[in-house]
């Protein structure tokens, strides 16, 4: 049973740094370059306020994601708030993009997004039921 938790604390781990690390890279591109970034996906940013929005919305929220999903990671009491805060993050991004492709037909465009962001949530929502599933089993065992 030890060496079961000793690989989940592991896999929840793996799990925040991922999600950390996506973040830290979404928010950074957007914030070094938001005129780049934009035009990867043909947005064109006319004005210098479209610019500093850009650097707020899309780089700022996703570093300030990074920087929770971080903290709850480098804390062994906070892993289950950081995997549940990534699958509310991803689950949400998720069904915008799922409305987004439904509403607009980019289903071919939305792909690896689309795939990156259910396995991120997929893989969130694994550490948490294992988690819950071994504090309930430590429950039992100590009654």
């Amino acid at each position: 049973m030890k060496h079961l938790r000793h690989l989940s604390l592991w896999f929840d781990r793996f799990v925040l740094l991922a999600a950390t690390l996506i973040f830290a890279l979404i928010g950074s591109r957007y914030i070094a370059d938001p005129v780049g970034a934009a035009a990867a996906t043909d947005i064109s940013l006319k004005s210098a306020l479209a610019i500093s929005t850009m650097r707020v919305g899309f780089g700022a929220f996703p570093l300030g994601c990074a920087l929770v999903a971080l903290t709850c990671l480098l804390s062994p009491s906070r892993l289950r708030t950081g995997l549940f805060f990534v699958a509310v993050i991803f689950g949400v991004a998720l069904a915008v993009r799922v409305f987004a492709i439904v509403g607009d037909g980019t289903l071919r465009e939305s792909l690896s997004l689309l795939s990156a962001e259910a396995i991120v949530l997929t893989l969130s929502i694994v550490g948490l039921v294992v988690d819950i599933g071994q504090q309930r089993q430590g429950s039992r065992e100590a009654l």
